[in-house]
């Protein structure tokens, strides 16, 4: 991409939160350069053109090329994709409000088309972490990029499971693409963009401002041809995203849980309404199963539904794992390495035998550093063997 096009493009994400109709303006004009040079009377006839942008457009025929900007890009690995190229999702052009530029670190492959998001609660429980970890990896082995929002919880969670299993997985933003929002997800930060892709609309150095997260949600189903609902209360976020699917005309799936938790409310709620109920990985194939994929030609599935399938937490299914952090490894017996532990803890509690495949170490030395941590006050255990940080 020529520094010219970086420019608009840097440009064009800089506008703000109005709605750009990329698909009239792209249809219209081509290419970037196209739209910034058309005359402001063709610009009038594009519908859906707020004037706030139509006169952002004219004013940045003028604007100073962003060397700097362009060239802190580069340092980062971030990558600018316009609405225009072949690498931009094909899912994601189709939706109204679709973004003319994305920022993206790691890489798209034409693969990744084949995806289902899985969104949840902030504060999955034990149930909940269990469900999306099972139908995760029934998803990957099925050849679906998992597609979530990087937060606590449920979304940690499927990106986690997704990497362990082999799979790709895809990573929306709420803030910019070098910026690691939450800070515990440091190390999962870096695993997908290696072994996925992280994308964001919003400029390089945007921090976590509020109102971007329900803005990012659109991109989050309109990567994906279903959104998969493992828990949530009735009013969330989770439910933003729910709907923009429905508006997109996506698949939206459930898992129904305990009548009890207030976290069943909203996944409860949606089933009534029409989701489909999803207890194993079969029932989304059977509105998702005609993706291009290993499975178009008629090849066999194998079911997940199947109790002598291995359970999702065997290593037999971890190829591919990552083996830490470059240059943090503890050497062993040393009592060391806490701080390398924590960056691989979720919120709402990891297993033991999640945190041996997620730092390559041997059970006995991660056993006597979640000891030392317990004791230190640094995490907390949790029912079923898990650990959490005591920290925000």
């Amino acid at each position: 991409m020529d520094s010219s096009t970086s420019r608009f493009l840097l440009a064009m994400a800089s506008g703000g939160h109005r709605p750009f109709p990329s698909r009239e303006l792209f249809d219209a004009f081509q290419t970037p350069d196209g739209i910034l040079c058309a005359p402001p009377g063709d610009l009038d006839c594009i519908s859906g053109l707020h004037p706030s942008i139509r006169n952002a457009l004219i004013s940045l025929r003028d604007h100073p090329l962003e060397g700097e900007r362009i060239d802190a890009l580069n340092r980062e690995g971030i990558r600018l994709v316009s609405y225009e190229c072949s690498e931009y999702p094909a899912p994601l052009r189709q939706i109204p409000d679709a973004p003319p530029v994305l920022f993206v670190k790691g890489r798209i492959q034409p693969e990744d088309v084949r995806a289902v998001a899985v969104i949840g609660s902030r504060r999955a429980g034990a149930y909940g972490i269990a469900a999306c970890e099972r139908l995760v990896a029934g998803l990957v082995q099925h050849r679906f990029c998992i597609v979530s929002g990087m937060a606590r919880g449920i979304d940690t969670v499927a990106h986690w499971s997704a990497l362990e299993h082999g799979g790709r997985t895809a990573g929306v933003l709420g803030t910019g693409a070098d910026v690691v929002y939450p800070r515990s997800n440091a190390a999962l930060f870096e695993q997908v963009s290696l072994r996925g892709f992280l994308v964001s609309e919003f400029l390089p150095g945007t921090g976590a401002r509020p109102e971007n997260f329900p803005r990012r949600n659109r991109i989050i189903s309109g990567l994906s041809s279903g959104v998969l609902v493992v828990e949530a209360s009735e009013r969330s976020g989770t439910m933003i995203t729910v709907r923009l699917a429905l508006e997109q005309g996506r698949e939206v799936f459930s898992v129904p849980g305990d009548i009890r938790s207030p976290l069943s409310r909203g996944t409860h709620r949606l089933i009534q309404q029409g989701a489909k109920l999803v207890g194993c990985v079969e029932d989304i194939l059977e509105e998702l199963g005609h993706l291009p994929g290993p499975w178009a030609n008629g090849a066999v599935r194998p079911s997940c539904c199947d109790s002598s399938q291995a359970d999702p937490e065997s290593d037999a299914l971890s190829q591919g794992l990552p083996q830490g952090l470059p240059g943090d490894r503890p050497a062993e017996g040393t009592a060391e390495g806490g701080d390398t532990v924590l960056q691989f803890l979720s919120d709402c509690g990891t297993a033991l035998d999640t945190l041996v495949r997620r730092t390559g170490w041997p059970v006995e030395r991660l056993s006597r550093v979640m000891t030392q941590l317990e004791l230190s006050g640094r995490v907390r255990r949790m029912p079923g063997n898990r650990y959490a940080p005591t920290g925000g």
